[in-house]
Parts: structure tokens; C-alpha cells; sequence
């Protein structure tokens, strides 16, 4: 069985078995972990700047002084996805309700085959299709409406 050996760290982190000690590390100056940024009764997760975060280290954020990409009303998808889908759904019963059954009857008539029923595809599994399509809709009309009486475009 191998032996697995501790290796030193290279930045010395100072550890307290007790608050005495603790407060021995706070008033040496010597110690650059700590520097004064932090008296002893002060909690360590309290923030040391006027901003409010939720602990000291939030300076070092990685969204803190982040370049924004793209602007949220700058690209198509986040202004067009609600007409796009309200599109995409009467493409989609217009071929499924018109279209294909007029193909099948004609397809069926040329090949002499068996008259036979078109069955939209959209219904079948108990029409979940046009349920999920109608929450989605429903659901970006009703968000739509809100933004626009809240003011914003």
C-alpha cells in the first residue's frame, strides 16, 4: 500500500485552536494574511466596504467588472421568439389540417390504394402538441401584455 505524504503548501495560511490565539495573529503585524483588514471582533464574513455583499470576498467576483456580450433588446431571438413561435405553430397546423390530408387523398387516388383517413400527426398522444403549444403561447401573450403596460418595449 502507498504512502500518501503531505506536501507544504508555498502560501502559509495561520490557523487559531482558540479566540486568544486568534487575536494574537490579528495584532501581529507580521502575518500578511491578515493586515488590518479585519479586527478581532470583527466577523469575518461582514463586509469591509460600504457595498453591500454578502461576504468580503464579493470584491473578487467573477461578474464584478464583467464586459456585457450582448445587450438583452439587442439581438433578434429576445424580440422575435414570441411571433416566431406563433408562426411556427399555424405552419405547422396548416400542413397538419390542410396540406396533408388534401396530399394524402391525391397520393392515394394516383396509386389506387384504399381510401383511407389522414390522421394529423399533431393529435396524435392525445393532442399534447397543440396543449404544450397553447401554454407557450398563452404564456408569452400574457408576459407580452404585461410588458407592454408596464412601459417597456
Amino acid at each position: 500500500m502507498a504512502t500518501i505524504l503531505a506536501r507544504k503548501s508555498p502560501i502559509e495560511v495561520p490557523s487559531a485552536p482558540d479566540d486568544e490565539v486568534l487575536v494574537q495573529l490579528y495584532a501581529d503585524p507580521s502575518i500578511p494574511q491578515f493586515q488590518n483588514q479585519y479586527s478581532a471582533s470583527t466577523n469575518i464574513n461582514q463586509s469591509v466596504s460600504n457595498t453591500p455583499v454578502l461576504t468580503g470576498a464579493a470584491e473578487g467576483n467573477a461578474a464584478n467588472n464583467a464586459n456585457i456580450l450582448v445587450k438583452a433588446d439587442d439581438h433578434w431571438v429576445n424580440n422575435r421568439w414570441r411571433p416566431a413561435m406563433g408562426w411556427l405553430y399555424m405552419v405547422t397546423c396548416t400542413f397538419d389540417f390542410i396540406l396533408f390530408p388534401i396530399l394524402w387523398g391525391i397520393i392515394q387516388a394516383l396509386t389506387h390504394a384504399k381510401l383511407e383517413q389522414w390522421q394529423p400527426l399533431t393529435l396524435q398522444g392525445a393532442g399534447l402538441y397543440h396543449l404544450a403549444m397553447g401554454a407557450v403561447l398563452g404564456v408569452a401573450a400574457y408576459g407580452r401584455t404585461k410588458e407592454k403596460l408596464s412601459g417597456s418595449n
